[in-house]
């Protein structure tokens, strides 16, 4: 079944630069920031905001003091994170092979023999119709967004984001 973009029903998929950068610069605590944040757990309970076991396991695996978002994905969980079934792994193959030179994938984690999360977020949004939320370069084509251009998978910044959500800070009117 193929989502209609048109009738609202967006299905936002967050990798862990998305999440990052989401939490450095909308500091969930910062009351100026509710909105976006409450706009976002809105969406989760709809099921329409979800990230992958393997962006979980990249955060969970964060050993510095900032903690916030291990405890907010810990929180979601249930209904945030998704686990990667078959058909994204299925999908994923080409992905990697396509791109295992290419410089895509991070030298240290393949020489630690650690999966990464980027073949599998960018396979899970083709084969579910989702939308791909991250914070890599646009300008790059071995960096999320340029693969996800060349599979078929709309790929978007936390700004686009925002204003696909039509969400905005506004002055308050005296």
């Amino acid at each position: 079944m193929r989502l209609d973009f048109n009738q609202g029903n967006i299905v936002y998929v967050i990798d862990a630069s998305g999440l990052i950068k989401l939490e450095s610069n909308f500091k969930y605590d910062n009351p100026v920031f509710i909105a976006i944040w409450e706009e976002i757990e809105e969406l989760i309970e709809q099921d329409r905001f979800k990230t992958i076991d393997f962006v979980e396991d990249e955060i969970n695996s964060y050993q510095g003091k900032q903690d916030f978002l291990q405890k907010w994905v810990k929180k979601w969980k249930r209904l945030l994170v998704v686990p990667t079934d078959a058909a994204s792994f299925n999908a994923a193959i080409p992905i990697i092979n396509d791109e295992y030179k290419s410089g895509f994938f991070d030298a240290k984690k393949q020489a630690e023999g650690k999966e990464e999360a980027d073949p599998y977020l960018i396979a899970y949004c083709k084969t579910h119709n989702c939308v791909l939320i991250t914070n890599e370069s646009k300008d790059k084509p071995n960096k999320i967004p340029g693969v996800s251009a060349k599979n078929g998978v709309k790929c978007i910044d936390i700004f686009d984001f925002l204003i696909e959500r039509e969400l905005k800070m506004e002055r308050k009117k005296k």
